[in-house]
């Protein structure tokens, strides 16, 4: 298999750095006006964007040397830079290929085939987050598996398993994110392909679980979609899952199938660990749903606790009544499990009437980030939102405040343990990160 490629890069607006975020490619080892110019990429939270390459590329026979016409329209932060990559592997896929050179553009480094140990388990990704996904993979001694998945002209997704499974351990990654339904839709293909390909085991491992705040009835008469999810991923095949801080606890009961719940918090404490301001600093909850998790932040930090309390008015808005504990002089540290349009910093100034000093950190573990949460980013007493990759950030989106910190070690350890049948409880505490030797958030 020869492949010939073009790194696609982009950039945070107004000059940002430009980062690899994938790729033109052609079969062949020379220039082929007959082959076809494909692209890979991770930008599917960026659908306009993706249109708009699909339409350039669509019917025009255009060559790998005409990769930047494909971005024709998509403003100034994609480009292709001018120099041509080969690749060359033997008796593989194609979606075999496009794993090892989309490892190789994001500068992850790919095993040899050849010394990767054949062992039972088999690690597989969706297109929603592969970064991560090559991130577990590496850190487990592990290529990522083999497989297409192709949308179709009249919007359909196949999916296409492209190696033996058959009485494997199958993991496969997919957070469904943005654009949700379709990720949701390919992870329940993967799981049926799985199924009917006889797999030994499937476990889905979703750090993003769609539908999380919709886990019951507000008004009535409404889906409780969580449980839908939960029920479809079971009666298609999947024999565990995995997901990562979800909104509500209680959705691991809408499961019969085992679920392993894991937190981001000793990850995301470890990061403010040796902060010259820590000894200023208190964890704070921005309402009373997050007190529980808040409370561990401030056990692993050694911090005092502060909780906002909130009421909902007429209108439909939210605002803070108490705030329950002293930040007098301190820095807040404000934990939540998700920002999307960042409401949560609306109520953040309520701490600077309660004397908070005006230097905020945020820890958040999901950053789904829409627009109006990057515009209030920009509030000048915000010194940084500290995220996991959980959901994949592209390069428009990454604020020069955000910092993201990866759970690749958390996710390899706990599908280690699964596969090995060894407990995985050390994640759960405070002092994971050291304890079982994980990079630091600082060194990534």
């Amino acid at each position: 298999m020869k492949v010939r490629y073009r790194i696609l890069q982009s950039r945070w607006p107004d000059g940002g750095e430009w980062q690899n975020w994938g790729f033109f490619y052609q079969r062949g080892d020379v220039e082929d006006r007959e082959a076809r110019l494909a692209y890979h990429h991770n930008l599917d939270e960026l659908h306009w964007v993706v249109r708009t390459i699909d339409d350039n590329m669509r019917g025009k026979g255009l060559g790998l040397h005409d990769a930047k016409l494909a971005l024709a329209g998509c403003g100034d932060d994609y480009r292709v830079p001018l120099k041509t990559y080969s690749y060359s592997g033997q008796h593989e896929a194609l979606s075999g290929a496009v794993n090892a050179i989309e490892a190789k553009v994001l500068g992850i480094p790919q095993l040899d085939p050849r010394k990767v140990p054949d062992s039972g388990m088999r690690l597989f990704a969706g297109r929603a987050n592969r970064p991560l996904a090559h991130r577990v993979a590496h850190l487990l001694g592990l290529n990522l598996s083999a497989v297409s998945i192709t949308r179709l002209p009249d919007s359909e997704v196949h999916v296409q398993i492209d190696e033996a499974v058959r009485r494997k351990d199958v993991f496969v990654i997919q957070p469904c994110t943005a654009p949700v339904n379709e990720h949701l839709v390919e992870l329940m293909l993967l799981v049926d392909a799985f199924r009917r390909a006889s797999a030994g085991s499937i476990t889905a491992i979703v750090p993003y679980f769609p539908y999380a705040r919709q886990e019951r009835m507000a008004r009535g008469r409404e889906a409780i979609s969580a449980r839908v999810v939960a029920s479809t991923l079971e009666a298609l095949g999947a024999d565990r899952v995995i997901y990562v801080d979800i909104h509500s606890e209680a959705t691991q009961g809408f499961f019969t199938v085992p679920v392993d719940r894991l937190q981001a918090f000793p990850i995301l404490s470890d990061y403010f660990r040796d902060k010259p301001f820590l000894k200023n600093a208190v964890v704070v909850a921005p309402d009373v749903g997050r007190a529980r998790l808040a409370g561990k932040y401030a056990e692993a930090l050694g911090l005092p606790l502060v909780v906002m309390q909130k009421r909902r008015e007429a209108s439909g808005s939210v605002r803070t009544t108490h705030v329950v504990g002293d930040v007098r002089g301190k820095i807040p540290i404000v934990i939540d499990d998700i920002v999307a349009s960042g409401s949560v910093l609306q109520e953040i100034p309520e701490l600077f009437k309660r004397g908070a000093r005006d230097e905020v950190h945020l820890a958040i573990t999901h950053a789904v980030l829409l627009p109006m949460a990057l515009e209030r980013l920009d509030a000048p007493w915000l010194k940084e939102l500290v995220v996991t990759d959980t959901v994949l950030v592209p390069p428009v989106k990454q604020h020069p405040k955000l910092k993201v910190v990866s759970v690749a070690p958390m996710l390899a350890y706990a599908v280690r343990g699964i596969y090995d049948g060894i407990s995985i409880s050390p994640l759960w505490e405070h002092d994971a990160v050291r304890k079982l030797g994980f990079r630091k958030p600082s060194e990534d």
